[in-house]
């Protein structure tokens, strides 16, 4: 498992956040020769490069390699991994243990106050596609449902990166 960087501003601040998450991780410079590396899990980018850590992960996908997450860092003084607090609020849910989206949401209402159904489905999503979540298991349930008898529980879980902190 290794942390890459991409050399655009500073290295300093992302070597450093990179550390402060895993001092033992190796750390690797991103580029057309490392993007592939089956064993990078994770790259720290500042926010204004963001679109250069995207494309590598398109070229991996295309090679059928998993992707990585991306770690976005503010080009400020002070570095911070940048997770919007409904996706950082998920997060603490999920390290209980995967959950499907209804249930993290009730779970989300009785810990932090109100929040809407569709704010919590839109962060579960973009969690997802930014590699912060996943999906556990699928799991069909029976009920009375306005839609029906049946319907599927999509089971969310941190990546396991997330959970190794």
């Amino acid at each position: 498992m290794k942390f890459g960087i991409i050399l655009k501003g500073p290295a300093d601040k992302l070597t450093e956040r990179a550390k402060k998450l895993n001092p033992a991780t190796p750390i690797v410079i991103v580029d057309e020769s490392t993007f592939n590396d089956p064993q990078l899990f994770a790259v720290f980018v500042f926010k204004k490069y963001r679109s250069i850590a995207d494309k590598y992960n398109e070229k991996r996908e295309k090679q059928n390699l998993k992707p990585f997450a991306i770690v976005d860092i503010p080009l400020g003084t002070k570095p911070t991994v940048s997770i919007n607090s409904v996706r950082g609020r998920i997060a603490e849910i999920l390290k209980d243990g995967p959950a499907y989206g209804y249930e993290i949401f009730k779970k989300y209402k009785l810990k932090y106050g109100n929040v809407s159904m569709r704010l919590i489905y839109y962060h579960i999503n973009r969690g997802e596609k930014d590699h912060l979540f996943e999906i556990d298991k699928l799991e069909e349930s029976d009920g009375n449902f306005s839609w029906g008898a049946k319907t599927v529980r999509k089971y969310y879980r941190l990546k396991s990166f997330v959970n190794d902190k």
